[in-house]
């Protein structure tokens, strides 16, 4: 035996069973006049309380299951428009409220003077850095030019200086020497040659073959000989002693002194270069942030005039409820950044969220389809489609704490009726099922003690009896029977009064 749908229990029955929720929305239901979906009991439901009848003969009757739930109005798509200036600023201009606008309209214009002001002198400010930028750009081309031609001449000298050493050690120094080794030779032979000539004019002087002035002539050569000897000799000795040293040292300090008058040259422009550098630096980086306040401002500047991103219909955030504050949106009001102004809701494409008890909400899929009746306009049904089940429910607020909802939104055809506006109240109904060719009554014959279901039948004696029942499947309206009545059972579809019940003994 199949057991009654827990989703017909309602939130404002929390705690009763299934079958007490579902009579207590019937009588919403009648009271509302809503009829039966299946249009075969349309005569008993449309008749209001006071005129309807007390007996409902059973009979075999194809129903659909469906969920009932409230909510409101929104559209499928909508923006909102926020002030994007910082601090506070005002309002000069705003669009009325219900205005209907189109994609690039003017809906609210932000007091713009003081950005204004701003923006000139940031405008002087980035011309001041940029002058100083190409100021500092040229400076760091001079410097580099000056490093590159002090560079370049301070190396020519070390060249020179390298040059000379060379010169010096691969020719000059082997010159000076062999001079010096010649002189010593010429020296040495001279004299060698000058004491044999003297020993032959000594021997010819004795045979008087020459004069006395002859022979010392040759004595003197031979001292002079010796002399130049003496003389080539110091000068090599000097030479290797004194002079290759000085010399040697002289040529090594002229490199050694161009080598460090570069690397000065050189510590020195890098030194002034690198100041050169960083002084361009910051002047980029100074000129960089003029030119990101600059870029700001003209942002904030454009940001005062708030253009409708696409088409809707001008809803003010406090009328909403989603401003904190109460201060109405009009000209002259303040604002500040990130506060919203204005809803734009495009109602070209409008959904009904519903408010669908926990208990229900398991039936419910995407893709069933739904009628959505609208407070507003009850005469006409709109279809739609369930779009989003909500993953998170949503409690029942102060009021009451335990209610657990989930929201459920109903996509309706597009520019179904230009009426149609956001928040309005409205009322769906979600088919989740169907119930075929089923004993049924009307949900409000059927009453609950306990874990047992009743209805009323009358006896021989024309009194009421309780008949035990059981329900396999019910909708808002009737309750399918699978045992306890047979067709053609008349129940009565109220309360008994008192006396007009007869218990199991009587």
């Amino acid at each position: 035996m199949q057991k009654p749908n827990s989703t017909r229990t309602r939130h404002r029955w929390r705690g009763r069973t299934l079958l007490a929720a579902v009579i207590g929305l019937v009588v919403v239901a009648a009271a509302l006049g809503i009829g039966w979906l299946n249009g075969t009991e349309d005569a008993i439901t449309k008749i209001p309380a006071s005129a309807a009848p007390e007996w409902f003969t059973v009979r075999r009757i194809s129903f659909p299951l469906t969920v009932i739930a409230t909510g409101e109005l929104e559209a499928k798509r909508q923006v909102e428009l926020k002030s994007q200036v910082e601090g506070t600023t005002t309002i000069v201009e705003v669009i009325p409220e219900g205005t209907a606008v189109s994609k690039g309209d003017l809906i609210v214009k932000l007091a713009d003077d003081q950005l204004l002001d701003k923006l000139v002198e940031e405008e002087l400010d980035v011309e001041t850095a940029q002058a100083d930028t190409v100021a500092a750009e040229q400076n760091l081309a001079i410097k580099e030019n000056e490093a590159e031609s002090t560079i370049k001449a301070t190396d020519v000298k070390l060249q020179i200086a390298r040059l000379a050493r060379d010169q010096w050690e691969k020719g000059d120094l082997i010159k000076k020497r062999r001079e010096l080794k010649l002189t010593l030779e010429k020296s040495n032979r001279n004299m060698v040659r000058s004491r044999r000539d003297l020993e032959l004019s000594e021997q010819l002087y004795k045979e008087k073959f020459i004069s006395w002035n002859e022979l010392e002539d040759n004595r003197i050569g031979v001292i002079e000989a010796e002399a130049e000897l003496e003389t080539a000799t110091l000068d090599g000795e000097v030479f290797e002693q004194i002079t290759f040293a000085k010399e040697q040292q002289k040529f090594s300090s002229d490199v050694e002194q161009s080598e460090a008058e570069l690397d000065r040259t050189r510590r020195k422009h890098e030194s002034e270069l690198a100041r050169a550098r960083a002084n361009l630096l910051g002047k980029e980086r100074r000129l960089k942030i003029r030119q990101d306040r600059l870029t700001k401002l003209n942002e904030q500047l454009a940001n005062t005039t708030l253009l409708a991103p696409q088409d809707g219909l001008v809803v003010y955030a406090t009328s909403t409820g989603r401003s904190r504050r109460n201060d109405p949106i009009a000209q002259g009001r303040q604002v500040r950044l990130n506060e919203t102004i204005i809803i734009l809701p495009d109602t070209h494409q409008m959904v009904a969220e519903l408010k669908v008890h926990e208990a229900m909400v398991r039936e419910v899929t995407v893709g069933l389809t739904a009628s959505v009746t609208v407070d507003a306009r009850p005469a006409t049904p709109i279809q739609g489609q369930v779009s989003q089940i909500a993953v998170m429910a949503e409690d029942g607020g102060w009021w009451n704490r335990d209610l657990r909802q989930y929201a459920v939104k109903i996509d309706l055809p597009p520019d179904v009726d230009a009426a149609l506006k956001p928040a309005m109240r409205c009322t769906g109904q979600i088919f989740i099922g169907q119930v075929d060719d089923a004993l049924a009554v009307p949900v409000q014959a059927v009453f609950t003690e306990g874990q047992e279901r009743f209805v009323y039948v009358k006896t021989t004696t024309a009194a009421l009896r309780r008949q035990r029942v059981e329900i396999s499947q019910a909708s808002e309206t009737l309750a399918a029977i699978s045992q306890g009545l047979s067709e053609g059972d008349r129940v009565l579809i109220r309360r008994p009064k008192p006396g007009e019940e007869v218990t199991e003994s009587e």
